[in-house]
């Protein structure tokens, strides 16, 4: 009686090592489809006054940002499309950078308060289509003095 389980566990084991040696030699050599690019086509630096934070159904949240000062910027932006001291720009986030996000605001001061500092230090990537994106955690902002 025990012969037949054993050989069943066997049989099993076997399947489940070859399944995932094929899968991984698939995996290895199936490339995904590219729909769009996986990168920004042009991205800044800056500072800035977090004025919202709306989480999303879909995970995530969407962050609207006074802009303070951007610090550095890639290729790709005309003079008119450059970053303006003052205009508020809607970034979306992952899980992870709005978690950031709340940690880098609670570190500025009182959330509640709404005459606290909201600052933080962070940088976007567009996308062709038109999207922002915030690229990596944002944090406090370092020796900003008056922001």
């Amino acid at each position: 009686m025990a012969w037949p389980k054993l050989w069943w566990m066997v049989g099993g084991i076997a399947v489940l090592a070859a399944s995932g040696v094929g899968g991984s030699l698939w995996m290895r050599n199936h490339k995904p489809s590219q729909a769009g690019p996986t990168d920004p086509y042009r991205t800044y630096t800056a500072t800035g006054q977090v004025m919202h934070l709306k989480a999303l159904r879909a995970g995530g949240c969407a962050v609207q940002i006074k802009l303070h000062q951007w610090v550095s910027l890639s290729d790709g932006f005309t003079l008119a499309e450059m970053p303006q001291r003052g205009q508020l720009y809607t970034i979306g986030a992952t899980p992870e950078q709005c978690l950031a996000l709340e940690v880098a605001l609670a570190s500025a001061g009182e959330r509640e308060d709404p005459e606290s500092p909201r600052h933080i230090y962070y940088q976007a990537g567009q996308w062709q289509g038109g999207e922002w994106r915030m690229l990596g955690n944002p944090s406090a902002p370092r020796g900003c003095g008056g922001l």
